[in-house]
């Protein structure tokens, strides 16, 4: 094989999108814009690219499957027990499944309770979930997209946090509830936008919110909720700023003998199965599509960041 004759890695690298993508554009395969194919098929031109039939046949899938490309899927938490308690991050695999089908591209998901000091085994491209702007910024060795904000110039998709809090925030006072609590999250940007949402909604409302801290887990929000309860025990409605928060909020009223939604309504965010098996009134969050935006946008930077994705309250028994 002749060492110079260029090779699909460097018809990618020109035209500036993944492997994957550039073998799809040259061999007809539906999955990229007329604009992606028109930039493969030019670098390809430069180049002096020409493809062999046997690789045109590992490109159809009529021959064995080459040595694929990596994404990996990187997930800050602490909790040890995230990924079996959030339901969150079974969606966000969902999603990036289904935009991978039938590409040749591997995932690994990696999930760690802190950002990673080093970058030694970047893949060719990552999608970050809870990785604080400073680690993201140094990781710009790879390919990113965050889900949800991230540093300046990472490519990020996320839900409307913000107008989804203030529906949640909308629906409680147009039911009439005036004594209003809330257990927020850890200071990350989804957190902090639901907050802001929030807070801001029902202060152009006349309506002070009484709220406490957490951090996406049960057990914080259970705790959060019987101190508000302690300090404020006429309390008539709850926002908890993700599902399995207002999971943990949900068991201390009951715990503490209020009736849901006669003496307390709660409000949720997500709209994950959790919700719907509570009977939980929930912001829904399309987290399986912003994943799949995430990973399209990942392997073909050309294409449009989806920016924002529209969230809409489901309002159910608990409000």
């Amino acid at each position: 094989m002749d060492p110079h004759r260029p090779k699909l890695d460097d018809v990618a690298r020109l035209a500036g999108v993944s492997r994957t993508a550039a073998s799809r554009a040259i061999n007809g395969q539906p999955g990229t814009t007329d604009e992606v194919r028109a930039r493969v098929r030019d670098a390809a031109t430069r180049l002096g690219f020409r493809a062999h039939t046997a690789a045109r046949a590992l490109a159809s899938g009529r021959g064995a499957v080459g040595a694929a490309e990596t994404v990996e899927i990187l997930i800050v938490d602490p909790d040890p027990n995230a990924l079996g308690a959030k339901p969150y991050y079974g969606r966000v695999m969902t999603g990036v499944m289904r935009a991978l089908s039938n590409l040749d591209v591997s995932v690994r998901l990696r999930v760690v309770p802190s950002a990673p000091a080093s970058d030694d085994r970047p893949p060719f491209g990552r999608l970050l979930i809870n990785v604080p702007a400073p680690a993201a910024a140094a990781m710009r060795r790879t390919r990113s997209v965050s889900l949800g904000r991230s540093a300046p110039g990472i490519a990020y998709v996320a839900p409307d946090n913000e107008d989804g809090a203030r529906q949640a925030a909308q629906h409680l006072i147009s039911t009439g509830r005036r004594r209003i609590g809330a257990v927020f999250g850890p200071e990350m940007p989804c957190a902090e936008e639901r907050k802001a949402g929030f807070l801001d909604l029902a202060a152009s409302s006349g309506v002070d919110v009484t709220h406490r801290g957490g951090d996406f887990t049960r057990a914080t929000a259970y705790q959060a909720t019987c101190s508000l309860l302690d300090q404020h025990p006429d309390l008539d409605a709850i926002f908890a700023v993700c599902d399995v928060t207002a999971i943990g909020v949900l068991q201390a009223l009951r715990d503490t003998g209020r009736r849901v939604p006669d003496d307390v309504a709660l409000v949720g965010f997500d709209g994950s199965s959790l919700s719907e098996a509570a009977d939980l009134s929930s912001v829904y969050v399309p987290a399986e599509e912003e994943a799949a935006r995430a990973v399209s946008t990942l392997l073909d930077p050309a294409l449009a960041s989806a920016g924002r994705l529209p969230t809409i309250l489901a309002v159910r028994g608990s409000s």
